[in-house]
């Protein structure tokens, strides 16, 4: 079984005066809104997106969600986004969560995206997928597009990443979702450029450029639009050469 750190990100502030009415204001267009607390519902309900992520140290380091924001603002500077991030070691636990019932159930997200399935290492266990797939359902009753985020899979095992991608098809196909299949991203990445440092040195999570490949297949679910719009944006310690092969591995993935 594969161990996660568990890093909680949030986003998105609340403000509610003593009457009940809200006391911050809808977000500004081209504003992505970050903070601690529960979210405000009026500016989930405003933005252009509202996005709900729900993961452990795969969707927190590199702050994808925040990644994903900035590549929809980059694409879009006139259009608000707002996202928040519940930090779970697995999805059974966002089940058990009331900061995760009070969000669904209370707050308009127009998208929600989730990852942290927990799957054997060695196959031999099945774990419950109960938990992950009645969030999933939760979510897309209250009227989100709900994703799931499928990982890349463990450097060097071979067939780790199609396993994980396996599972979370098939918890899609029970909740009538969908899944950002990442690790196709990565593989197709790879087999062009073997070197490229996608890998932490764990070689279990995403290093800086993985997180630009997997938020740019995340950015393509979330917003219809082709990835290769991306091949501009500015990320750090990355070349143009390298922009276009990652974006283009994203598109295909998701096209």
């Amino acid at each position: 079984m594969r161990r996660f750190a568990l890093l909680v990100l949030c986003g998105a502030l609340c403000g509610c005066g003593p009457n009940g009415c809200s006391t911050t204001p809808p977000p500004l267009a081209g504003s992505s809104i970050t903070g601690a607390g529960p979210s405000n519902p009026e500016q989930v309900k405003a933005a252009d997106y509202s996005i709900l992520f729900v993961g452990n140290s795969h969707t927190s380091m590199h702050d994808i969600p925040g990644l994903v924001a900035r590549m929809i603002r980059h694409r879009h500077p006139e259009k608000t986004v707002v996202t928040r991030t519940l930090g779970v070691a697995f999805l059974e636990d966002a089940a058990r969560s009331p900061e995760y019932r009070e969000e669904v159930a209370n707050r308009p997200w127009k998208q929600v995206v989730l990852q942290a399935q927990k799957i054997s290492m060695s196959g031999k266990v099945e774990y419950s997928r109960a938990e992950g797939i009645e969030l999933a359902k939760a979510a897309k009753a209250r009227g989100a597009d709900v994703f799931f985020y499928a990982e890349w899979g463990l450097r060097g095992v071979d067939g780790d990443g199609a396993k994980q991608e396996k599972v979370y098809l098939e918890m899609a196909a029970e909740s009538g979702t969908r899944v950002a299949c990442v690790r196709r991203a990565w593989e197709k990445a790879l087999a062009e450029r073997p070197d490229l440092p996608l890998y932490a040195p764990d070689g279990n999570h995403q290093a800086e450029l993985g997180a630009f490949l997997t938020a740019a297949v995340l950015f393509g679910a979330l917003t219809g639009e082709s990835p290769t719009v991306l091949a501009d944006f500015p990320y750090p310690n990355t070349d143009a050469a390298t922009r276009k092969l990652l974006t283009d591995a994203a598109a295909e993935t998701v096209r």
